[in-house]
């Protein structure tokens, strides 16, 4: 039983890992190097194609962070009345609440056009980027909802540590 648990948990951060790390890089290396410089077309092309692969990875990963998170939860609470009864169960659901919220975004950020600062990335799909057009430009400081979510990922992963602490 022990060594499932510990699967369950290397599973579990590994998925969290994949997709806060590729968060970070995104926001914080990617995203800066095309606000100081000009974005070509094909650059634009490029970056949309590895936002469309880090989506794949997301989808990967949520349903991993999932799987692992509900039978941690089970081996960790016992019952389902201990989500409300006991504080490790009220972490567990803040925990919940937290991953939910960054679902939400990822969810919307596309139909948004806020997945990202650079210019068309955001509209790989669209015929204005497909068609050689420069894509959507729109006004970069605007574009918050990833770092929400990474700041509800790290709330969730300092959540965890008070669960386990």
């Amino acid at each position: 039983m022990e060594l499932l648990q510990t699967a369950l948990t290397a599973v579990h951060l590994l998925a969290a890992i994949a997709w806060l790390g590729g968060m970070i890089f995104h926001i914080f290396v990617l995203d800066p190097v095309f606000r100081k410089n000009e974005v070509t077309f094909q650059s634009a092309i490029l970056l949309a194609l590895m936002e469309q692969r880090f989506r794949k990875l997301v989808g990967a990963s949520i349903a991993l962070l999932v799987g692992s998170g509900a039978a941690k939860a089970y081996f960790l609470l016992g019952t389902f009345d201990a989500l409300w009864t006991t504080s490790s169960g009220r972490y567990v659901l803040l925990k919940i609440g937290l991953t939910g919220a960054m679902l939400f975004i990822f969810a919307i950020c596309p139909k948004t056009k806020s997945c990202s600062s650079i210019p068309g990335v955001c509209d790989i799909a669209s015929e204005a980027l497909l068609g050689g057009k420069e894509g959507t430009i729109r006004e970069r400081s605007k574009v918050i909802l990833p770092k929400v979510a990474l700041a509800l990922g790290i709330a969730a992963m300092v959540t965890a540590i008070y669960l386990h602490g």
